[in-house]
């Protein structure tokens, strides 16, 4: 081998190796995502970001990505036979041929650059898109058939830290394939280039007075994957405890911001010390963990750094011999560390990178694990919608002033009734008033008439499809944002009057002046003024059916019969559902529902 001839090949040899490497790639891209464990985890995940549009996009911007790194091992085998040439020609005194190999290696180093650029820009573009779709799929499904709250049913097995799988590991999870599949191909491709440049190099090694051919070769193979195989060993337990230190780490995160979003409880409590003693709890699991990753990557540090500094060393070491015999010249031994050295880095990429991707096997089970809760959940409530149990009466639907109708409705949960079934028929305009000792099941009930109670149902339901609904909990959610954002949650349109007129008639009069401010408006304002705040909007979307769950309990008397009255008096015909204990609501509403519990069966003993 000379470098006339590889430089005059390399063009040939760039169009062979990408569709050679390309189809490697494919095959081995379908047998790793059918046959094992990691990569089906990984299709699962990767599956739902391909389209029919986007299929071709990803296969040229993943060609292009093996190309970059073609581009980059070529450079890299060039680099070390005009380094042969630069060094030989020093040793023979040759002026003219060292600033030929040296203006060639300087081009060369131009030429690096621009691809380095070039390729990280590809990467780069690559990664967000992929995260783009990869965020929009787990969005859509955590947010979908209203998933993110049926995770929350205690049947249902909840992943931890959510927010963390849908912002940290997925973005860490593609940087950390793109990473991991360019190391693999650079390091499949470098061991066979520089393995065939070492073999070139390479004489009879003598050890223990036995002669072998090309034994640089094998010494370099035999020393690297034994270390390899060590390393695995050692390192094999940081796949469980980089797995525990992610999810160590989200419970404490979330612990402190439980700590911030109720403040004003522990305050009250003066429950400091309590939590203090709990969030100390949650900070020593990370340490203990901390320090388990500590003693167990300390050894393969350890193991690593020797192994590294050793290989330094060792090719010179070995072509010393024939270099003083005269056998080869300067440059071939420069042109040997070179070779040995990149064909050291690679075939040492799976033992080095064997902690990351510890840390990556760990990103992909978190990620999957949250889908496939998620999957789960969609097949429940495929489930629980084939096993509820509902006969329709046309009757209600031919009265047309009839707008909401139960007959004989109860709620199954655990394979039993929550409650007596119970009947009600509202017209336009009614007002019924849901009571019943606490635990019974009237929030449930409300849920079931609002359309997001997620088990089976025994008994008609009779509801109007056109009519608009409008559901008010107990503790209203406040999104962040400006306190126009607020008031008008979901997405209501009004103008700053409208807005500023319902706030003054509520008695938030000096709200209204600060619809653009930005704030923590969940701290800021008092569980009062938000549940004014959700009448406010009631007012807004003028709903034709209102469901309020205790709707008015952080309200005093007066401002309860002051909400109520607004509803009455600006919106008659609507349909209100409430929830309350207070005794005072049944003068807002025209009809009541007892709830009670199905009678338990008694035994008696014989006589």
């Amino acid at each position: 081998m000379d470098w006339q001839s590889e430089l005059g090949g390399s063009a040939i040899w760039f169009v062979q190796t990408l569709a050679w490497v390309s189809a490697a790639f494919a095959v081995a891209f379908f047998v790793l995502t059918r046959y094992t464990s990691t990569g089906q985890k990984f299709w699962h995940i990767t599956k739902p970001c391909l389209t029919n549009t986007s299929i071709t996009k990803t296969v040229l911007m993943v060609v292009a990505l093996i190309a970059f790194v073609l581009i980059e091992v070529r450079i890299s085998v060039l680099n070390t036979f005009f380094y042969n040439g630069l060094y030989t020609s020093l040793q023979e005194m040759k002026p003219d041929a060292f600033w030929f190999f040296a203006l060639i290696n300087a081009s060369l180093v131009g030429i690096k650059v621009i691809q380095e650029i070039v390729d990280i820009l590809i990467g780069q573009v690559f990664e967000i898109r992929w995260l783009e779709k990869l965020n929009a799929v787990l969005l859509n499904k955590w947010l979908d058939n209203q998933n993110y709250y049926r995770l929350t049913r205690p049947d249902n097995a909840k992943p931890d830290n959510i927010d963390q799988r849908i912002e940290q590991d997925a973005t860490a999870f593609i940087t950390d394939t793109l990473e991991m599949v360019r190391g693999v191909l650079n390091a499949i491709l470098s061991s066979i280039e520089f393995t065939i440049i070492l073999w070139g190099l390479s004489g009879v090694l003598v050890l223990a007075g036995i002669e072998i051919p090309k034994g640089v070769v094998f010494l370099v193979y035999g020393f690297i994957i034994t270390a390899t195989v060590i390393s695995v060993w050692i390192g094999r337990p940081l796949i469980r405890l980089n797995f525990e230190k992610e999810h160590r780490h989200g419970d404490y995160r979330y612990a402190l911001v439980r700590v911030r979003d109720h403040a004003e409880s522990i305050a009250f409590y003066q429950g400091e010390r309590q939590e203090k003693r709990s969030l100390t709890a949650y900070f020593r699991a990370i340490i203990d963990n901390r320090w388990a990753i500590i003693k167990r990557s300390l050894g393969l540090g350890g193991f690593n750094t020797g192994v590294t500094q050793f290989a330094m060393l060792l090719p010179i070491m070995l072509q010393a011999p024939r270099f003083f015999a005269g056998q080869i010249k300067l440059g071939d031994v420069h042109q040997t560390v070179q070779s040995f050295n990149r064909l050291m880095r690679a075939l040492s990429f799976f033992r080095l990178f064997y902690e990351d991707f510890t840390l990556y096997q760990a990103r992909v089970n978190r990620l999957h694990g949250f889908l496939h809760s998620l999957d789960n959940i969609d097949k429940k409530a495929d489930k629980a919608d084939g096993d509820t149990h509902q006969t329709r009466d046309d009757t209600l639907a031919q009265s047309a002033d009839i707008r909401l109708a139960l007959q004989q409705f109860g709620l199954i949960s655990g394979g039993q009734l929550l409650f007596c079934p119970v009947d009600m028929v509202l017209r336009r305009g009614d007002r019924l008033l849901i009571q019943g000792e606490s635990g019974v099941g009237k929030t449930s009930l409300l849920r079931a008439m609002a359309g997001i109670y997620p088990l089976p149902t025994v008994g008609v339901m009779y509801l109007d499809v056109q009519q608009k609904l409008h559901f008010t909990p107990q503790k209203t959610y406040v999104p962040q944002g400006s306190l126009r954002d607020v008031v008008t949650y979901p997405a209501m349109m009004a103008d700053d009057a409208t807005i500023a007129h319902w706030l003054s008639v509520v008695g938030l009069k000096k709200l209204a002046k600060r619809l653009d401010d930005i704030e923590d408006w969940q701290a800021y304002l008092s569980p009062g003024q938000i549940q004014r705040i959700g009448f406010v909007r009631i007012l807004l979307a003028c709903p034709d059916v209102i469901f309020l769950d205790e709707a008015t309990s952080a309200l005093d008397e007066a401002n309860e019969k002051l909400m109520y009255t607004l509803l009455a008096t600006h919106l008659p015909d609507s349909i209100v559902v409430s929830i309350g204990h207070r005794t005072s609501l049944l003068e807002f509403h025209n009809k009541t529902v007892q709830i009670t519990r199905v009678p338990q069966p008694t035994l008696t003993t014989a006589v």
